[in-house]
C-alpha cells in the first residue's frame, strides 16, 4: 500500500513539473513577441523617404539669333560671286559677295584705257626729252671740236692767202687751205643748226610735260573714282558674327531694294527660341538644345522668358546655325 502511494505522488510531481515548464515556455514566447525589434528593422524605419527626381520638359520650336544684322545690296546688278556661306564666321568689313553692274564696269574700262593712254603719252614725252637733251649734249661736244678745227683752219687759210698774194706760196696750197676752212665753217654751221633744233625740242617737250602730267593725274583720278564705284559692288559684312541666311544665286539680278542679301548673327551665343510653351520656365535654368545634324545637345542657360519666347545663352553655339532651324529644348525644372 505504501509503494502504491509513493508511485501515485511521484506521478503528480512529474505532471506539476511539466506544467511549470509549459508556463515558462509560454512566458518566454510572450516576452519575445513584445520585445524591441532588431537594429536593422529600426534603421529601415528611420530612413527618410527618397526625394522625388527633378522633372524635365521638352519644348519644340524654331530658333533664330537674338541679335541680327542685315546686309543690303549696295548697287543694282547681278551676283557675280558669293564669298560667304550660311554658317560661316565672318569679320566686319569682310567681302561677302560681289555685284557686277554693266554700266560701272564699262566706265571703269574706259577710265582705265584713258589712264593708260595718258601714261603712254607722258612716257613718250619723257623719252623725247631725254633724247633731245642727249642730242644737245652731243651737238655741243661736236661744236666745240669743230670750232677748234675751224679756228686752226682759218689761221692756216689766212696765212696761205697772204703768202699766195706775196707769191711765196703755190696756188694749190692756198686753195687747199681755203677748201679746208670752208669745210670746217660749213660743219660748224650745220652743228649749230642741229644744236639749236635739239634745244628747241628740249624746250617744246618740256612745255608739253606739264599738261601731260596734269592729264595723267586727271585720268588717274577718274580711274580711281571708277574703281571706287566698282568697289561699291562689293558686299561687306557690317559686323562680326555668323552668317545665318543668304538670298539669291550667282548670275541672278539683284537691286538695292533687297535689304537682307545676308543676315549675320552678331552675337550667336544668344539665341531666341520660339517655343510651343514656356510655362514654369525661369531665368537661370539650364537647358539642352538639340540642333539638326548635331550629334550632342548644346548646353545653354535661360537668359529671359517672354510670351512664347526663350532667350538662351549658349556656351558653344553650333557652326551651322541658320534662322528658322527647328530645335528641341530640354529644361530641368526644380
Amino acid at each position: 500500500m505504501a509503494r502504491v502511494y509513493h508511485r501515485f505522488m511521484l506521478g503528480r510531481w512529474k505532471l506539476a513539473i511539466a506544467g511549470a515548464a509549459v508556463l515558462v515556455c509560454g512566458a518566454g514566447g510572450f516576452l519575445a513577441l513584445h520585445r524591441s525589434p532588431p537594429a536593422h528593422a529600426k534603421a529601415a524605419q528611420a530612413s527618410p523617404p527618397t526625394a522625388p527626381k527633378a522633372s524635365e520638359i521638352t519644348l519644340t520650336g524654331t530658333v533664330q539669333a537674338a541679335h541680327v544684322v542685315d546686309v543690303p545690296v549696295p548697287v543694282d546688278g547681278t551676283v557675280e560671286q558669293f564669298l560667304a556661306a550660311v554658317g560661316q564666321h565672318v569679320s566686319e568689313g569682310e567681302v561677302l559677295a560681289r555685284i557686277k553692274n554693266p554700266r560701272l564696269a564699262a566706265a571703269q574700262q574706259l577710265a582705265k584705257l584713258n589712264a593708260e593712254q595718258a601714261q603712254n603719252r607722258l612716257n613718250q614725252l619723257e623719252s623725247e626729252l631725254i633724247a633731245a637733251r642727249l642730242e644737245v649734249s652731243r651737238a655741243e661736244a661736236d661744236a666745240s671740236r669743230v670750232k677748234m678745227a675751224l679756228d686752226q683752219s682759218e689761221k692756216n687759210f689766212e696765212r696761205q692767202q697772204m703768202m699766195f698774194r706775196e707769191g711765196v706760196a703755190p696756188r694749190l696750197a692756198f686753195e687747199k687751205a681755203e677748201q679746208e676752212y670752208k669745210g670746217w665753217k660749213a660743219e660748224a654751221l650745220k652743228l649749230a643748226d642741229t644744236a639749236k633744233k635739239a634745244a628747241d625740242r628740249v624746250e617744246s617737250t618740256t612745255k608739253e610735260l606739264e599738261p601731260a602730267r596734269k592729264a595723267i593725274a586727271q585720268r588717274t583720278n577718274e580711274l580711281e573714282d571708277a574703281e571706287a564705284e566698282m568697289a561699291a559692288g562689293e558686299v561687306n559684312a557690317l559686323a562680326d558674327g555668323v552668317v545665318i541666311a543668304r538670298r539669291g544665286k550667282v548670275g541672278q539680278p539683284v537691286t538695292t531694294a533687297i535689304s537682307d542679301l545676308f543676315r549675320i548673327a552678331s552675337d550667336p551665343q544668344v539665341l531666341e527660341v520660339v517655343a510651343n510653351s514656356t510655362a514654369r520656365i525661369q531665368p537661370g535654368q539650364s537647358a539642352a538644345i538639340q540642333f539638326p545634324n548635331v550629334a550632342s545637345p548644346i548646353t545653354g542657360t535661360v537668359r529671359e522668358v517672354k510670351s512664347g519666347q526663350l532667350f538662351l545663352d549658349l556656351a558653344n553655339p553650333p557652326p551651322a546655325l541658320a534662322a528658322g532651324m527647328s530645335v528641341q529644348v530640354k529644361i530641368r525644372l526644380p
